[in-house]
């Protein structure tokens, strides 16, 4: 699909193009992929203050420097501990702001542990259950967790300051380097989404790190955005 962009949006992307600031790359640690829904669920519909969120799936690669065997064991995640703290209405857009949280990885033998299984309307026995009965792999203090939702059609996204402080693979990642991660995600009101859940999510966790500035021509960004 081609990406459109304004007259106005390609001459800020000029604009910063050629600005000294220093370019910057992302390094990825993990990436994840599954479903969330609200737990505690005050009323109808998602994102009333109080509202507890929850999201749970599978993490299908890590990378360097933490140590995993992806062939012999299953990774799942668990988002929890957010709570809605504020909701602002933006248009058809819902801006919601959360209490700090936390982000856990789990790994888990597939030869002879439990499979995950989204099971419909959590939370119950089986979800997040089989998602949490391996070893506690890692864990993140999840801070200033916002979501942007469009209520028309249920897509939208996240973003929160992630700082890795626990699980047993803590240690492969220098304590200088368990600070500045950026957990993100973004969502889509999928067709196969379990019942009882709100979202299929899609996100990873990164830190970005400034590179050697890289300047564009003003033909390569009007080709960037075709």
């Amino acid at each position: 699909m081609k990406r459109l962009v304004t007259p106005l949006a390609l001459c800020a992307a000029a604009m910063l193009a050629f600005s000294p600031a220093p370019a910057r790359a992302q390094t990825l640690i993990f990436d994840y992929v599954g479903f969330d829904y609200e737990s505690p669920d005050l009323a109808p519909g998602f994102g009333e203050v109080g509202a507890g969120y929850v999201g749970l799936g599978l993490v299908p690669n890590l990378f360097a420097p933490l140590v995993s065997d992806t062939s012999s064991n299953q990774y799942t995640y668990v988002i929890s501990g957010l709570s809605v703290s504020a909701v602002q209405s933006v248009g058809s857009f819902l801006v919601i702001t959360y209490t700090p949280g936390t982000i856990a990885l789990y790994e888990d033998p597939k030869s002879t542990g439990t499979a995950a299984v989204f099971a419909p309307n959590p939370p119950n026995a089986t979800a997040p259950g089989s998602f949490t009965d391996g070893n506690l792999y890692l864990t993140g203090t999840l801070t200033g967790f916002q979501f942007v939702i469009n209520t028309a059609n249920g897509s939208g996204s996240y973003e929160a300051a992630c700082v890795l402080d626990g699980g047993s693979n803590l240690s492969d990642i220098a304590p200088s380097d368990r600070n500045g991660w950026t957990f993100a995600g973004s969502t889509s009101n999928a067709l196969n989404i379990p019942p009882g859940y709100a979202h299929q999510i899609d996100g990873q966790n990164f830190i970005t790190i400034p590179t050697s500035a890289n300047k564009s021509s003003m033909g390569s960004l009007k080709r960037r955005y075709r």
